[in-house]
Formats: C-alpha cells, sequence, structure tokens
C-alpha cells in the first residue's frame, strides 16, 4: 500500500492498485439491472457496489436496461459555459465534451445562459 519512512510523504508503491477491481457477480450484475429499473440513481448504485459510475452504466447497457439521461456535473457545466460563451458553437461544445447536443442546449440553458441565434448554413 503506502510506502513511508520517518518524516517522508507517503508514497504508492508501484505494484499497488490505486482501486481494488471488483467484479460483481451475474446476481448482483441482475440486482443493479432491478434497482436502476425501480429508480435508483446510477451513481447510488456504483457507492452500493463500490464500483465505477462507468462499470454500472456497462452492466445496464449489456442487459439491454434503458439508461435515463446523465446529467453534466457542475465542472462540466462550468468549462460548457465558458465554451460556449467564448464563441463556439453549442454543436462545438457539445462534441468537445462528449455529449448529445440537445444535452448540451438544455445545460446551457439551465445554467441561465442566453443562446444565441442558429448559425444559417452557407449553400
Amino acid at each position: 500500500m503506502l510506502a513511508t519512512e520517518a518524516g517522508d510523504t507517503p508514497t504508492v508503491q508501484a505494484n499497488t492498485p490505486i482501486r481494488p477491481w471488483t467484479r460483481l457477480s451475474p446476481a448482483a450484475q441482475a440486482e443493479v439491472a432491478q434497482r436502476y429499473a425501480s429508480g435508483e440513481t446510477s451513481t447510488a448504485l456504483a457507492e452500493d457496489f463500490r464500483v465505477a459510475k462507468s462499470t454500472i452504466l456497462r452492466i445496464l447497457r449489456e442487459n439491454s436496461v434503458v439508461v435515463r439521461r446523465q446529467p453534466l456535473t457542475t465542472e462540466q457545466m462550468k468549462q460548457a459555459v465558458m465554451l460556449y460563451e467564448s464563441g463556439r458553437s453549442l454543436s462545438q461544445v457539445a462534441k468537445e465534451m462528449s455529449v448529445n447536443q440537445e444535452t448540451m442546449r438544455v445545460a446551457i440553458i439551465k445554467a441561465g445562459v442566453e443562446l444565441r441565434p442558429p448559425t444559417q448554413s452557407k449553400i
């Protein structure tokens, strides 16, 4: 785990995993799908099962569970607003942040930013 010597700052040893890998059994995966379908959030399930949120989302998709919209984090919202206000289009911001354009539009409006009129294509 952590290697220290008197007065030294702790350092992580090279072979020590930062987070232990947790594989969920088929029964646990079925429970994840059932609880999510019952309304629990992917974040809460990740905490309960001690796995990454991406693991929960993967399990849900593999079990053909429709995944609810994943809102942007506060940090992502700040970055999106900054990029949009710097002059980038919604499409450009959405692409850079790897989200759907409609998700980005809703997030920008929710942040209280006034949308610019859409640009006209040059045909």
